[in-house]
């Protein structure tokens, strides 16, 4: 059997981690799958699935460590749209630092297994939805596998 069904997500921030564990638990549910794999996966290159410790300070620790990395204020030759000819879209973002953020920290996806109709999540485990580019809506999507 494979079950799938499409999320969307507000973020409220530039850099911004958002627990969507329950949107997949409730998905695993509905599916009616006892064994077998939960996928969940976001079309976008400045965001990221991860699944981290339960942590109010996550976003902030994050947040520290990837502005180490790559700084807003540094020169970023895909913001710099006099070089810059592929890729653009309208009202085209300063979104350098996003990209090298997803590409340092993060994964499109997160491949969860699925026993006995639970989340194998350890405890304090969840499945975040992290945000580097900017608040917007974003969507992600959950697909279940297995039997």
């Amino acid at each position: 059997m494979i079950f799938y069904k499409d999320f969307s997500v507000t973020t409220r921030e530039r850099f911004d981690v958002v627990d969507v564990t329950g949107d997949v638990f409730s998905v695993v549910q509905a599916s009616g799958v006892v064994n077998g794999t939960v996928l969940v996966f976001c079309p976008h290159t400045t965001c990221s699935v991860i699944v981290a410790a339960n942590d109010p300070r996550l976003a902030h620790t994050l947040r520290s460590a990837m502005q180490q990395i790559a700084p807003e204020d540094a020169y970023y030759a895909h913001d710099d749209l006099a070089i810059r000819t592929q890729n653009l879209v309208e009202n085209e973002p300063a979104n350098g630092p996003a990209h090298i953020m997803n590409a340092v920290m993060g994964k499109t996806s997160e491949c969860i297994p699925v026993t006995g109709g639970q989340l194998s999540l350890a405890n304090g485990q969840r499945i975040m939805f992290v945000e580097f580019d900017s608040a917007r809506s974003r969507q992600y999507c959950i697909q279940i596998t297995g039997e």
